[in-house]
């Protein structure tokens, strides 16, 4: 596993979970950008996975930033929420985290600080 992914198991319905998260993001002031079916999609080459779902979401404000600082960075965003079915009662989470993936660009350390603590701010229930 990356060390820059983290990853938490929930005692969540995946469905429940999936809509509490959309909600979630959008409430807490981001951009719900992209949602990818990863289970449809690769059913349409007949290879059967448990329900996952990728939330691609984003705050327009850290743009101007990222794009004066290093436009490469541009590269890690958007953030991704990762949902994986385990079982009927239990869900994976999992997102990398902005603090480590943001690391390596010319950028001021508290925007990706501000960036994790958003996200754990939607993460919390």
């Amino acid at each position: 596993m990356k060390a820059h992914v983290i990853r938490q198991t929930l005692p969540v319905p995946f469905g429940q979970l999936y809509g509490a998260l959309k909600k979630r993001i959008v409430d807490h002031d981001f951009l719900l950008l992209h949602e990818i079916d990863t289970q449809a999609i690769v059913a349409k080459h007949g290879v059967r996975i448990a329900p996952l779902r990728q939330l691609l979401f984003f705050h327009p404000k850290y743009i101007a930033e990222i794009m004066a600082n290093d436009p490469l960075a541009i590269n890690d965003i958007p953030l991704k929420l990762v949902l994986h079915q385990l079982d009927d009662t239990t869900t994976q989470l999992s997102f990398k985290n902005p603090v480590q993936s943001l690391q390596d660009y010319g950028l001021k350390p508290e925007m990706a600080a501000e960036l994790l603590k958003r996200v754990q701010g939607i993460l919390s229930f």
